[in-house]
């Protein structure tokens, strides 16, 4: 049986309030699609809670989460509670469901401790203020770094390429490998003079890094193009990363996207229009932190990408040089932030 949707656990859960007892209760509902534990849907009066309840006997550390502003995570004695207050998004808490709930329906092993582990990928992701569909600029923001994962680190380091991945896990750069590190920037729109928006003082800083990338593409609407989802399950059965497929849907979900959402970005195609590669080096026009008097800090700005020139690589210069770095530190050494 397949896991129920986002909106049909939110349907669901407004039967369960429609069941309202004439005093304080509870109305709960088991949940069938999920045969491996014994999972319920709960509505709890007075207070207009909703909660799914998943009892497990596995041996699990007893813990509680806070995901966002009246949603919380409670799991004690090898059984776990999910809770939404009234003042919860329940948006974001039947997308949160429908999530944890396909999960579990496709874990075999320790199935409950599996669903605390995206639990706590869902706390990551919600605390960077994400969880709604994602905006037009995020979501050519998501799109882009998919771009720049598939063409160019999966080549540069196979069996390593998500871990490179560091953007959905608050890093200051979209990817780290070794010594070097690569920043995308992707835009929607088709300026004369393009510009990129530079957050933050680190974004740009080269640090201990040998090589600083930073790419930035240009996206065309096409009705012919690739939607995002076709872009995620491209890499979801891509045979160079199919070790490292746990891994992967932890840093699409920290980035952003949720599965319940999918059907909002389904008709949005995009073809690549255009792909710049410069060289961030010690003249290369940005700002760093040294250059920031104190008490300064998290300053964002626009770089124009025009007079960069001098910066500029060509895509096969590129190539070679993940390809040095690959063959000096072959597939073990990762930097992350």
């Amino acid at each position: 049986m397949t896991s129920p949707t986002t909106v049909e656990i939110s349907a669901l859960f407004g039967v369960l309030e429609s069941d309202r007892p004439g005093g304080p209760g509870v109305v709960r509902r088991r949940l069938p699609s999920v045969a491996a534990l014994d999972v319920f849907a709960e509505v709890r009066f007075p207070e207009e809670e909703w909660a799914l309840v998943i009892a497990s006997m596995e041996s699990l550390r007893d813990r509680d989460l806070v995901l966002a502003n009246g949603l919380t995570c409670s799991v004690q004695h090898g059984n776990v509670e999910i809770v939404a207050q009234p003042n919860t998004d329940r948006g974001v808490f039947s997308a949160l469901l429908a999530d944890l709930l396909g999960h579990l329906a496709n874990t075999a092993a320790a199935p409950a401790a599996g669903v605390t582990r995206r639990i706590t990928t869902w706390q990551r992701m919600l605390g960077r203020g994400l969880g709604q569909v994602l905006a037009p600029e995020e979501r050519a923001g998501l799109f882009g770094e998919l771009l720049v994962l598939r063409d160019l680190v999966i080549p540069a380091a196979p069996g390593k390429a998500v871990s490179a991945w560091s953007g959905p896990r608050g890093g200051a750069k979209d990817f780290l490998w070794g010594d070097w590190g690569l920043e995308a920037k992707t835009t929607a729109s088709r300026q004369r003079y393009p510009r990129c928006r530079i957050h933050g003082e680190d974004q740009l800083a080269t640090g201990s890094l040998e090589t600083l990338l930073l790419a930035h593409q240009t996206l065309r609407s096409d009705s012919t193009g690739t939607s995002l989802p076709d872009l995620i399950d491209e890499l979801r059965g891509h045979c160079g990363l199919a070790d490292q497929l746990t891994e992967l849907e932890d840093a699409l979900l920290e980035a952003g996207w949720v599965e319940a959402h999918r059907r909002h970005y389904e008709h949005e195609r995009w073809v690549l229009d255009g792909r710049r590669f410069y060289r961030v080096g010690e003249n290369f026009p940005r700002i760093v932190d040294s250059m920031l008097p104190s008490g300064v800090s998290g300053v964002s700005y626009n770089l124009e990408l025009r007079l960069c020139g001098p910066f500029q690589v060509d895509e096969a210069t590129v190539r070679d040089l993940l390809g040095d770095a690959k063959s000096r530190l072959g597939d073990g050494q990762l930097v992350r932030e």
